[in-house]
């Protein structure tokens, strides 16, 4: 693997650059002069956006089941009074919060929509 690709993937499985760069075996100099290389760094900032990308899709696809979760806890008679206070908590403010963000996507896709007319 080439100098850059190690760079590349330590740097997005590092902590740090001091750490990516000990991973990569070079020193943080060069690891600092590929980040100035444009092409590095617009790699770069494209393969980090990728990895978030991935785990949003991810994180995603677990909601159902934590919203499930939530709701047993709420709905169960084993459950403890604080328990369900915490659950009943979580869903309301992830609730709130999901409804705000899903209200802010239609009116900014209604914008676009204006804008490209």
């Amino acid at each position: 693997m080439k100098d850059h690709e190690k760079a590349m993937a330590a740097l997005l499985s590092s902590d740090t650059q001091t750490e990516a760069a000990k991973k990569a075996g070079i020193t943080e100099r060069t690891l600092r002069n590929y980040l100035a290389d444009p092409a590095f760094r617009e790699e770069y900032q494209r393969r980090k956006r990728q990895l978030v990308s991935d785990a949003t899709r991810q994180i995603q696809s677990s909601y159902k089941s934590a919203i499930k979760a939530l709701r047993e806890i709420v709905e169960s008679d084993r459950a403890s009074e604080g328990g369900k206070i915490s659950a009943a908590r979580a869903l309301l403010e992830y609730g709130q919060k999901f409804t705000e963000t899903n209200e802010i996507m239609v009116a900014v896709e209604e914008l676009e929509n204006q804008v490209l007319k």
